[in-house]
């Protein structure tokens, strides 16, 4: 499974590199909004986890979540939402802006791997 992750702090795309790496994918990481749309624009990622809080003056995961959903290609390329905003309210609200998932830090690693399945099944 080919996997996009964008996440700007440098440990937490170490962890989730490890721990995805195990489940045989391929996970290609970038640190910001301006080069996952480079890559989502030349690659084909089966799914796409987002960072929301990229840095300081940086498009954040919800910018970007709009600017991938509207390159055609990528209309049902799932998203999911990895963020440390993890107040009540927060899931519906990534949700309701377009997230097909919420995972809030520290991530449920077996939550997110099951979910991950479930689009290895459907891509199959």
């Amino acid at each position: 499974m080919n996997i996009l992750y964008v996440e700007d702090n440098k440990i937490n795309a170490m962890v989730m590199d490890k721990m995805l790496s195990k489940e045989h994918s391929k996970i290609t990481i970038v640190e910001n909004g301006f080069d996952a749309l480079k890559i989502v624009q030349d690659d084909m990622p089966d799914l796409i986890l987002l960072d929301i809080n990229l840095g300081k003056n940086q498009m954040d995961g919800c910018e970007l979540l709009k600017k991938i959903q509207e390159l055609p290609a990528h209309k049902n390329t799932p998203v999911f939402a990895v963020t440390a905003y993890a107040m009540p309210g927060d899931e519906k609200r990534f949700i309701n802006i377009g997230f097909d998932q919420y995972f809030s830090k520290p991530i449920d690693f077996p939550a997110l791997l099951s979910e991950i399945k479930k689009i290895r099944i459907t891509k199959n």
